[in-house]
């Protein structure tokens, strides 16, 4: 016995989904990471501070990356992604910051950046503002 107290219908069953087709795709050629680059990089996005903005005039860039990377894996990472010469990296490890907001406390995970300085002549133009 069923009482149709909201005036409902029962609902009809779904078609069966149709199958789907495998595509192909091709990877986009690009000059380098965007501003926020994909999860599972190394470069993260590019680091813009009042600090690091002076570094542009002595080709040096300024980057977050991924706090497991080594100096010579973001080497390789920017030689390859904005065809440049690396000639040297110095990564800074910043901590977590204690973070709280009312009653409710926490912490701000901490970051690596890692200054990367360039061939003399060579710039990356998507990392100056």
């Amino acid at each position: 016995m069923a009482f149709n107290f909201f005036g409902k219908s029962k609902k009809e069953p779904k078609p069966p989904k149709k199958a789907v087709e495998a595509v192909e795709v091709t990877p986009e050629v690009s000059s380098g990471p965007s501003i926020l680059a994909p999860s599972g990089t190394i470069l993260k996005r590019y680091f813009v501070s009042e600090k690091s903005t002076r570094g542009f005039s002595i080709n040096q860039f300024t980057f977050e990356v991924d706090r497991s990377a080594t100096k010579t894996e973001i080497k390789d990472a920017v030689e390859r992604g904005y065809k440049v010469d690396v000639i040297a990296v110095n990564t800074i490890r910043l901590p977590a910051k204690k973070i709280q907001l009312g009653r409710f406390a926490g912490t701000k995970g901490g970051i690596k950046k890692a200054i990367v300085t360039l061939k003399q002549g060579q710039s990356i133009a998507q990392a100056q503002p």
